[in-house]
């Protein structure tokens, strides 16, 4: 397999596990297929991050998208990021990587789950990464200037302002699905395009509504087994899914592989290593993207992980 020499970025959600009920609950409520290999951990956790960093050296991911999405218990205000533990643990990590044979860079996510920033919300994300982030050298740039990537909920006038009004970062939009913009999630075939291709492992429909009725609409009594009903199950195809998937993006050599995501648990969209099928995911991204001989010290230096 021939070396992608693009960037292979990888959507993290480091925030929300072990503080909002929304991300572990509903692997049990809902029956969820796979459940995480560290246990249900905590995203301030030192060594449960540094864990994760190890295994996307592992598999060969280059840029680390972090989502700054605020959650009810965890995560601050986008207009308060100093409180954010898990970026800051995380920027910690990346301003240390010296002894690493391969590293790491971040780009910032902003969304508000089900709704949109403010104006004032997107300054405040941006002036807060200009002053603390994005001068750094692990702090990724996209066309020569620091890239920052803007989940949309519907229309948002909002956005549209900032791009105006914006000279010093590289703003890109993403959405789910089919789209005009960067896309979150597709299935195969992708959209060709030149600069960002998504790929994902699976997806659960049922995951995804079920959460919506219980926590986003708060339905009383939802009823789980209509909502089955109407989803068709995730099926992985052991692999295969993926493969297919990074393969056709492999063929179409975006600038930017997209892996959406790591820890997308809710969704089901994961790759972090799982109960169920291991450090699978890990080692097919590091072969499908020709990068299992730079990658091999992180298999061999695991004697300690779980």
């Amino acid at each position: 397999m021939d070396r992608f020499n693009g960037t292979v970025a990888v959507w993290f959600g480091m925030h929300h596990h072990g503080h909002d009920s929304r991300d572990w609950n509903n692997i049990r409520e809902f029956g969820g297929p796979y459940h995480p290999l560290l246990g249900y951990y905590r995203s301030d956790d030192p060594e449960v991050l540094r864990t994760h960093l190890h295994w996307m050296r592992r598999a060969g991911i280059d840029m680390i998208v972090y989502d700054m999405c605020p959650c009810e218990e965890a995560k601050p205000a986008l207009t308060d990021l100093s409180r954010d533990r898990s970026l800051h643990l995380l920027a910690d990590e990346l301003s240390n990587q010296r002894n690493e044979s391969r590293k790491l860079s971040l780009c910032v996510w902003i969304e508000k789950y089900a709704d949109d920033p403010t104006v004032e919300e997107y300054q405040c994300v941006m002036d807060y990464v200009r002053a603390h982030f994005s001068d750094k050298d692990w702090y990724y740039r996209y066309n020569g200037k620091p890239l920052i990537v803007t989940y949309l909920n519907g229309v948002n006038r909002a956005v549209g302002q900032i791009e105006r009004d914006n000279r010093y970062f590289e703003l890109r939009r993403v959405r789910p699905y089919y789209c005009d913009v960067w896309s979150y999630v597709e299935e195969y075939p992708q959209l060709i395009r030149t600069d960002w291709i998504s790929v994902s492992p699976g997806h659960d429909a049922y995951m995804e509504l079920a959460y919506q009725a219980k926590y986003l609409r708060k339905e009383p009594s939802p009823d789980f087994q209509a909502i089955r009903n109407q989803c068709r199950p995730v099926d992985r195809e052991d692999g295969n899914a993926y493969r297919r998937q990074l393969e056709w993006a492999m063929q179409n050599n975006p600038d930017i592989i997209f892996v959406s995501g790591w820890n997308d648990w809710q969704y089901c969209l994961q790759i972090e290593p799982a109960v169920e099928y291991g450090r699978q995911y890990l080692d097919l991204t590091a072969q499908l993207t020709g990068r299992w001989d730079e990658t091999a010290p992180y298999r061999e230096d695991e004697c300690q992980l779980p």
